[in-house]
């Protein structure tokens, strides 16, 4: 395993058994730099949500592999909005410009393992997306466990709050490694390395159920 800076690893095993300790995960994703934890990490997922000044109740972005782990959690949709959501995600070599895509599912009660209040915010939905980046899709699948059953992991621009995305491995560390200002944070996150796909497009984040794009 190469180490460029403390905490940094370009082994997906190593960067899944940080996520498991609790820890906070910088990782490339299609546009710009990622952060995140174990969704169902509670100290976590509150510690994340600390860094980018984000209220509880707006819930977020999870990730994971494949379609099929979140099966149930497409139950509630028609064939038309079904259509429309795994439409987005898959992948169009041919495309120019390439967009994430992320929906808002309902919270369906086939679910064998509820969805933490601490994601889903005040929402009855869970915001979630069919990461196209490789590196991350074995992630995921690390993540995999009878309490995770769908390969989640949270996904969040890679940013103190107030601060522009970070583009690069470079522009992550910068934001925490020996920062007096995120000194709390310098020795919690993790990096992956990697380079994202290159999307030139934003993130775009929809309501299945309605078809509202939301951002």
């Amino acid at each position: 395993m190469k180490q460029s800076a403390p905490f940094t690893t370009n082994s997906v095993i190593q960067a899944a058994d940080w996520l498991k300790e609790g820890k906070l995960l910088a990782y490339p994703t299609e546009s710009v730099w990622g952060i995140g934890c174990d969704p169902f990490n509670q100290m976590a997922v509150q510690q994340l949500l600390a860094m980018k000044q984000r209220p509880i109740h707006k819930g977020m972005i999870v990730v994971t592999d494949d379609v099929h782990r979140i099966a149930p959690l497409l139950d509630d949709l028609n064939d038309s909005q079904r259509q429309t959501v795994l439409e987005s995600w898959r992948m169009h070599p041919e495309a120019i410009l390439k967009q994430a895509h992320t929906w808002l599912l309902p919270l369906s009660k086939q679910i064998t393992v509820p969805i933490p209040s601490w994601i889903t915010g005040e929402h009855d939905s869970v915001a979630v997306r069919i990461i196209a980046h490789p590196l991350v899709q074995q992630l995921c699948t690390q993540m995999v466990s009878p309490d995770n059953p769908y390969g989640f992991i949270v996904s969040t621009s890679c940013n103190p709050s107030g601060k522009p995305p970070a583009l690069t491995l470079t522009q992550a560390q910068a934001y925490f490694l020996n920062d007096n200002e995120h000194s709390n944070l310098d020795q919690q996150v993790h990096y992956l390395t990697g380079d994202t796909l290159g999307y030139k497009l934003p993130s775009q984040i929809g309501d299945a159920l309605t078809g509202k794009i939301i951002r």
